[in-house]
Parts: C-alpha cells; sequence; structure tokens
C-alpha cells in the first residue's frame, strides 16, 4: 500500500474563513494543505518534520507553518494515546497581494514569508497571547475574527523569540524564505521527484545555480548539504507510512529514494532515538490494523 504526500482539506465553514480546532490528536500522515498553520502543541512530545527540516516538540509548542509546505508530527511511543494540539487554520486570501507594500501590515508579511520555513516560538509571551486569542475567537463573530488573527500575527511577526525548522544555523535561523529564493524552488522540485535517485547537478539545475553555487548556498542558508536536505524530505515521507501501512521498511525507504537501508536506519535514529523497527514494534501496530479516520490533524 503505497503512501504519498496528501493533499489535505481543512474543514471548511461557509461561515468562517479563520477556523479553531481545538483538542485533535496527531494521526495526519505527511500532508500538505493550502491554508496557513498556526499548532500548539497541548499534549505529547516528538518530533515535527516541516519541509526538509526536523524539531523535536513538547508541551507548549507553537509553530507556524505556510500553505503548501508539507509537514507531520511523531508522537513519542508512549505518549501516542494521550498527545493533543489545537490548530488555527487561515487563508491566503485574508492578504492582498501586495501584502509588502503595507507599513502597517509589514510585520505579518515577514512572518508569512518565513511560515514557509515553519516558524518556531519559544517565548512565554507569544503562547500566551496565541491562547489568549483563541479564547477571544472562539467567541467572536464576523470581522471580530479577522481583527483578533491580525493581532496575534502582527505580535508573532514581531517577536525576536523564534527560529526556522527548515532553516539553521547561527544568524540563518532569521532569514527569510521567500517564494523565488533557491531553497523554495529545490523545495518545490522535491514534492515531485524525491522518489526517484537524483543528482546535484539536476537540483542544482532546477534551483536556476549551478552545482558549486548551490552547495554553497545551502551550507550558508541552512548549515547542511543539498542532500542532507533531500534525505530529512525523504524521511518525513518513510515516517508516514510506517504509521499508515505494514509495507516493510525496506519497502518504504526504497520508495522514498533511500538506496541503503542502513543510512536510512541512522537518520532514523537521530531524529527519533529508535530504530523505525523499534518505532512500528513500540505503537502495538498489527498489519491488518489502520489508523481509523477521526477529527484529527
Amino acid at each position: 500500500m503505497k503512501t504519498g504526500i496528501i493533499h489535505r482539506l481543512v474543514p471548511a465553514d461557509e461561515l468562517l474563513s479563520v477556523v479553531h480546532l481545538p483538542g485533535l490528536a496527531f494521526e495526519a500522515p505527511l500532508h500538505y494543505h493550502t491554508e496557513y498553520e498556526l499548532i500548539h502543541v497541548v499534549a505529547g512530545s516528538g518530533v515535527e518534520f516541516v519541509g526538509g527540516g526536523t524539531a523535536v516538540y513538547t508541551p507548549g509548542t507553537l509553530t507556524l507553518i505556510g500553505g503548501g509546505v508539507p509537514h507531520l508530527h511523531l508522537c513519542a511511543a508512549d505518549e501516542r494515546g494521550t498527545a493533543l494540539c489545537e490548530v488555527l487554520y487561515f487563508p491566503q486570501k485574508l492578504f492582498p497581494l501586495q501584502l509588502s507594500d503595507l507599513p502597517e501590515l509589514r510585520w505579518i508579511d515577514s512572518l508569512l514569508e518565513r511560515s514557509r520555513c515553519g516558524v518556531r516560538f519559544h517565548g512565554s509571551r507569544e503562547l500566551d497571547a496565541f491562547v489568549s486569542a483563541m479564547n477571544r475567537l472562539d467567541e467572536a463573530e464576523g470581522i471580530g475574527r479577522v481583527c483578533i488573527l491580525m493581532e496575534l500575527l502582527d505580535l508573532l511577526g514581531r517577536s525576536c523569540d523564534f527560529c526556522c525548522i527548515d532553516v539553521t544555523g547561527e544568524g540563518r535561523s532569521r532569514g527569510l524564505c521567500g517564494a523565488e529564493e533557491p531553497l523554495w524552488r529545490v523545495h518545490r522540485f522535491l514534492l515531485g521527484n524525491y522518489g526517484r535517485k537524483l543528482s546535484l547537478a539536476e537540483i542544482a539545475s532546477r534551483a536556476g545555480m549551478s552545482p558549486a553555487a548551490l552547495c554553497r548556498y545551502f551550507r550558508r542558508r541552512t548549515g547542511r548539504t543539498v542532500f542532507d536536505y533531500v534525505n530529512a524530505f525523504r524521511m518525513a515521507k518513510v515516517c508516514s507510512g510506517l504509521i499508515r501501512t505494514d509495507s516493510s521498511v525496506a519497502a518504504l525507504a526504497a520508495e522514498a529514494g533511500f538506496c541503503n537501508l542502513s543510512h536510512f536506519n541512522r537518520l532514523f535514529r537521530a531524529a527519533t532515538g529508535m530504530t523505525p523497527t523499534e518505532y512500528r514494534r513500540s505503537l502495538g501496530l498489527d498489519p491488518s490494523l489502520r489508523p481509523q479516520a477521526t477529527a484529527s490533524r
């Protein structure tokens, strides 16, 4: 049974464009959606995959993920049944096309650009603001809901207490990841090509750079090599398959483009603290069982 990067439809309400969903379980496979997602981890811990980056999450973690960015949350095995999050979804169409030209919205513009790399907030001020905004949002109607969202995004955009999950290293975590940057062009290329053998020359061509220039760019921009980024992207695909299917680890790794199973096992252990087989066994998954469809993200 094959799994891909799923285009997930966010629960819609014809009367609401800003949607707050509390009390969700971490059950969605590797997926993306067109809406922005601001996710607050209420209970549980594990590893968060955003694009080609990874980060550990714990209760109180607050992350903004841009529209179209593949992501997945792997729960620690002993917390899988109790892990919960709350999510705020909001669409791109709320914002003018020339958002950067409006000085009053410049902080929101910068924040939405960074969201392509997954923005992780570290401060209690940001989390408290989110919780307060959600309490008010649940009681608000009409334009009041949009105003609450804009106030929250403005506050988060002004924050200096954040990092980008997909852009690591001192001095790089504050950089933007715009739609036309080489990093994002590589990201879009990988969406449809991660499962086959890729050469540095081909990836560089899609990024509009020479191989040498792309390698220097990735080191400067992310602190990683090009193929470190590619492998993290592929690993999230395998993680989704481990949860959603009974396919062998070897088959899932090969489908995602890993030619060397031992190498993949080392990458997985570095991210989760266990091998893929140990992770699947710890969940008690039987080949005849599949996760049931629930109201989850």
